[in-house]
């Protein structure tokens, strides 16, 4: 790991670090995922209960403030954030969450995050929480289904998780998008908000806006060097392979295998820029490319 996308460090005495990110707002982590949590009037606002954080959450927030647990909201339905929401289960605790986020926690048969006591439909939600203003937005399946742009305007901070990893390639097909089109459209939509600090979920840095444009930047290389579909040709790289004609699966394989290949040859250098785009870089390639070709 190069040292600038190298966090604060973890202390191993607690297993969790917390970062003041003004306002009364603060970064939670453990090294692989991260969340945020901001303190008001009456209590604690916190998004998702990841069981990488697990019981250290209560902890966590408890260095900080004696203040109760009051809110919880889901930015998405995936486990390794809100799987370990049933530890912080208690009466008139409100969960908050996109509909579909609570259709898919129900159609999932998994009792460890709790449904939400609080769903809103649509694309857009503003709420009032002792005097703090929060704007949750849906624009689109750049994650998975219901997942939401959390804006705290007065504080100018943004929760956009799973959205990309400050200073570091996106992971596992641009973080698995179930639809990379609106991956694209998520970082243009993310820089129409007004913040300085960005919550992402994973490792344990917040990023900013500079951070969102990188991120842009590196999907936009990824997708001028997916164009390589447009010069490697399937039956040549079938024949190279020595795939039987009538074998058109492999024959499909083995030409996606080639355009990656290839794009990564066509893709700038971003060591210096962004850490881990060589353990990925194949893998959002292969995400970009199938996109380019079928969408």
């Amino acid at each position: 790991m190069p040292d600038f996308a190298l966090g604060p460090g973890i202390p191993e005495s607690t297993g969790y670090a917390v970062t003041d990110l003004g306002g009364d707002a603060y970064l939670v982590t453990q090294g692989m995922i991260n969340t945020m949590f901001l303190l008001t009037k009456n209590g604690v606002v916190l998004v998702d209960a990841s069981p990488f954080l697990g019981d250290k959450l209560p902890e966590a927030i408890e260095s900080v403030t004696p203040k109760p647990l009051t809110h919880l909201i889901y930015s998405h339905a995936n486990a390794d954030h809100i799987g370990a929401a049933h530890l912080l289960n208690r009466d008139g605790l409100k969960i908050i969450a996109h509909q579909i986020t609570g259709d898919l926690i129900k159609e999932a048969k998994d009792d460890r995050p709790p449904l939400p006591t609080e769903t809103f439909s649509g694309r857009h939600k503003e709420m009032d929480i002792d005097g703090v203003r929060f704007v949750l937005d849906y624009t689109g399946d750049w994650h998975v289904a219901g997942n939401l742009f959390i804006h705290l305007p007065q504080q100018r901070l943004m929760g956009a998780i799973d959205s990309f990893t400050p200073k570091s390639a996106p992971f596992f097909r641009l973080y698995f998008s179930a639809h990379v089109p609106a991956y694209y459209d998520a970082m243009d939509e993310l820089l129409e908000y007004d913040f300085d600090t960005i919550v992402t979920g994973h490792m344990d840095l917040s990023g900013t806006p500079e951070d969102v444009a990188t991120n842009r930047e590196f999907i936009r290389d990824l997708r001028t060097a997916a164009e390589a579909l447009r010069t490697v040709d399937l039956k040549e790289s079938a024949a190279a392979a020595k795939v039987p004609h009538n074998n058109r699966q492999a024959e499909l394989k083995v030409w996606m295998d080639a355009v990656v290949t290839r794009a990564a040859e066509l893709m700038p250098s971003w060591d210096e820029r962004l850490a881990g785009t060589d353990i990925f870089l194949r893998d959002n390639l292969n995400a970009v490319a199938w996109s380019v070709f079928i969408d």
